[in-house]
C-alpha cells in the first residue's frame, strides 16, 4: 500500500450492512484498525446497528468466520481485520498469503465483497504507524468496503433485471409453444 491515504467516492451507505472480522492476536493494533473503520462507516451513515463485529483468535481464523457471515447474505460487504508481524521465521508470509487467497475465494463463492485488512509487516513500528498512527489503514478498508458494497448492490439489481427480463421472456415462450404444439382447432 501506498503512503496516501485512500479518497472516499463518496458512497451512500443508506441501508448497507457490514460484517467486521477482527482477531484478537495483536489486539492493541488491531483495536486501532477497528475503531478507525468502525468511525468512518458511521461518519460515512451507516447505522450502528447494520455493523456486526465478530471476533477470532487470528489471522487465520478471519477466511472461516468471514466465509459464514458472507453466506448468511445478511451483509453487503465482509471487512477483514488483523496483524500478522515478522517474526523468526517465515510464517507471517503463509498467513498473510493464505488469508488473502481464502478471501478471494470467499468473495468469489459467496457474490460479498471481503476486504483484505489483513496486515502483514516487518515489526511493531510498522504495525504502530498502520493501526494507530498516521498511516491507520482501517478508515481505507472501510472506504474500500463502502465502495465494494454499492457496487455489489448496483451489479446484484442489474444481474436481477437481467434475470427477470430472461425469466419473463422463458414464460412468454412457454405460452407461444403451448398454443403452436397439437390440435389448432383453438383458432378458429
Amino acid at each position: 500500500m501506498s503512503n496516501e491515504p485512500l479518497e472516499s467516492s463518496g458512497e451512500n451507505a443508506d441501508g448497507l450492512r457490514f460484517a467486521i472480522v477482527a482477531s484478537r492476536y495483536n489486539k492493541a493494533y488491531v483495536e486501532g484498525l477497528l475503531q478507525s473503520a468502525f468511525a468512518t462507516l458511521r461518519q460515512a451513515g451507516v447505522a450502528e446497528a447494520d455493523i456486526e463485529v465478530t471476533r477470532v483468535p487470528g489471522a487465520l481464523e478471519i477466511p472461516y468466520a468471514a466465509s459464514m457471515l458472507a453466506a448468511t447474505g445478511d451483509f453487503d460487504c465482509v471487512i477483514a481485520l488483523g496483524v500478522v508481524i515478522e517474526g523468526d521465521t517465515s510464517h507471517h508470509d503463509v498467513i498473510a498469503r493464505s488469508t488473502a487467497d481464502a478471501f478471494h475465494i470467499i468473495a468469489r463463492k459467496s457474490e460479498v465483497p471481503v476486504v483484505n485488512g489483513v496486515i502483514d509487516v516487518h515489526n511493531a513500528k510498522q504495525a504502530e504507524e498502520r493501526c494507530n498512527g498516521r498511516l491507520n489503514r482501517g478508515a481505507e478498508f472501510a472506504k474500500t468496503a463502502l465502495e465494494m458494497a454499492v457496487l455489489k448492490v448496483q451489479l446484484t439489481r442489474r444481474l436481477d433485471e437481467i434475470y427477470d427480463e430472461e425469466q419473463a421472456q422463458r414464460e412468454k415462450d412457454k405460452w407461444h409453444e403451448f398454443f403452436d404444439e397439437g390440435d389448432q382447432d383453438w383458432k378458429s
